[in-house]
């Protein structure tokens, strides 16, 4: 039975973000992804295995959405909610398109979260898969709801292979046709599949009153499918299109969706940032290019972490290092995307390892990263960042700097350990303007004749300034 005060919330929440969720709502968001299975337990404990269901819930979510809000994040996105195969705690093997997952709690308890999420000027974005349903027993097609027949999919034959598998990924047809991982592969060709995807989309969007929808293998689906799917989702749409070649996925910017996940940025971050492997000029030179192939870059998910790649810090533990990559999400042009346990040092490997349960941590606030993360999240807030070009400053070979308005970044990928100080000619500011960082407010440089500004870069951290 629902409390007073949880109708009390309910009511807040619709009235609170009534009408919202378009391409322009969210540019001045910031989004925090969380696995609903992973992020908040009523019972906490051991996950034993990662590759089953750990016991997160939706109320659980909502006593921790203070946490999320506190580091700075008025997004949240969540798993996919329908009912799935087996052990799919992650959200991505739907038996029953029409269903919650009963693991994660009821339809009404997906309502509060959403509504307890609205009273505190957060959106929530729901992932959805339209590409795919889980693998039936036998593939006996009849376990699914409402795709219950075999013609409802792909066959196996024609450019499939004998796997039925995708295994050419540079063969469009066979991308769009053939199964993933054993996956069956809906028919978006079929106008019942097709429809009905549009109507359930519909549905479940105004049902639960989301903000916006995050949308699973998009490649694998042909263009004009998702253009109908968009519109019918009636919110901002952001897809994922894991590949790391822009020229590739720009096209579904636009020719698809309203968005994708940024995963060119992802990879030139990591090269940088984590491989070490090539210099500075790799962000500048996939930032130009963004001017030219994307739409509109400012919308595009920007992200150093996901469910679907080791975690960062499992393949370089440098704090130092982690921060800088973290701070050009949160700075750099589009909407940052902070994946959880990110802030709390979280390093697992491979999937299922980076999916580790968040109440470990018992929620820290205080944890460096936590702290690290908090304080960026209010200086992208204070200057409004969104509202400013990203405009690129010096760069260097391991210096990347570049303003937001009056506010100028310095990130470096020299890593901890390292003291330095460089003069800088390319910054925002007039000759003779004090400056102070915001990370040490000791340190307050003042323009000279010249327009040199000297940057000071300490244990190799990323450094923030503006006018004092």
């Amino acid at each position: 039975m629902i409390g007073k005060k949880m109708i009390i919330l309910i009511l807040a929440g619709l009235i609170a973000l009534a009408s919202c969720g378009g391409p322009s709502d969210w540019k001045s968001r910031s989004i925090y992804q969380l696995l609903t299975d992973r992020f908040a337990s009523p019972y906490g404990g051991n996950c034993g295995d990662y590759g089953n269901y750990c016991g997160g819930t939706f109320n659980a979510t909502i006593y921790q959405l203070d946490y999320i809000k506190n580091l700075g994040f008025d997004a949240i996105w969540i798993s996919p909610i329908v009912s799935n195969f087996g052990n799919g705690y992650h959200g991505y093997w739907a038996q029953d398109f029409y269903g919650i997952n009963y693991h994660f709690g009821s339809a009404q308890d997906l309502k509060n979260l959403v509504a307890a999420a609205h009273s505190k000027g957060m959106y929530v974005m729901v992932d959805v898969v339209a590409n795919h349903a889980g693998i039936p027993p036998n593939y006996d097609f009849s376990q699914v709801n409402p795709f219950n027949q075999g013609y409802h999919y792909h066959g196996c034959g024609g450019v499939c292979p004998g796997s039925c598998n995708i295994e050419n990924w540079s063969y469009q047809e066979q991308v769009e046709v053939c199964r993933l991982a054993g996956l069956p592969d809906l028919d978006q060709s079929n106008s019942y599949v097709r429809d009905t995807l549009k109507s359930w989309i519909q549905e479940i969007v105004s049902e639960y009153q989301f903000d916006g929808v995050r949308v699973d293998t998009v490649p694998e689906v042909d263009k004009s499918f998702w253009q109908e799917f968009q519109q019918s989702a009636g919110v901002y749409a952001i897809g994922e299109v894991f590949n790391g070649d822009a020229n590739y996925v720009a096209p579904y910017q636009g020719g698809a969706l309203d968005s994708v996940l940024s995963y060119p940025m992802f990879f030139a971050l990591r090269n940088v940032f984590a491989y070490r492997n090539t210099d500075m000029s790799a962000l500048s030179n996939l930032f130009k290019q963004y001017n030219s192939v994307f739409k509109d870059p400012t919308i595009l998910g920007t992200f150093v972490d996901n469910h679907d790649n080791a975690r960062f810090l499992s393949l370089n533990n440098d704090y130092s290092l982690y921060k800088n990559a973290l701070a050009y999400v949160i700075f750099a042009r589009g909407i940052p995307i902070l994946y959880y346990g990110s802030e709390q040092g979280y390093s697992g490997g491979n999937d299922p390892n980076c999916r580790e349960p968040l109440w470990y941590s018992q929620y820290s606030q205080t944890s460096n990263l936590y702290e690290f993360i908090a304080l960026a999240m209010k200086v992208r807030k204070q200057f409004q960042v969104w509202n400013s070009d990203h405009v690129e400053q010096t760069i260097q070979s391991q210096l990347y700097s570049f303003s937001r308005g009056n506010l100028f970044i310095a990130l470096t990928n020299k890593g901890q350990g390292n003291n330095y100080q460089t003069t800088v000619y390319q910054h925002p500011f007039n000759q003779g303007t004090r400056v102070c960082s915001l990370i040490n407010t000791n340190d307050c440089p003042t323009v000279d004749s010249n327009r040199g500004l000297v940057v000071s870069i300490q244990n190799g951290q990323p450094n923030f300034y503006a006018p004092a």
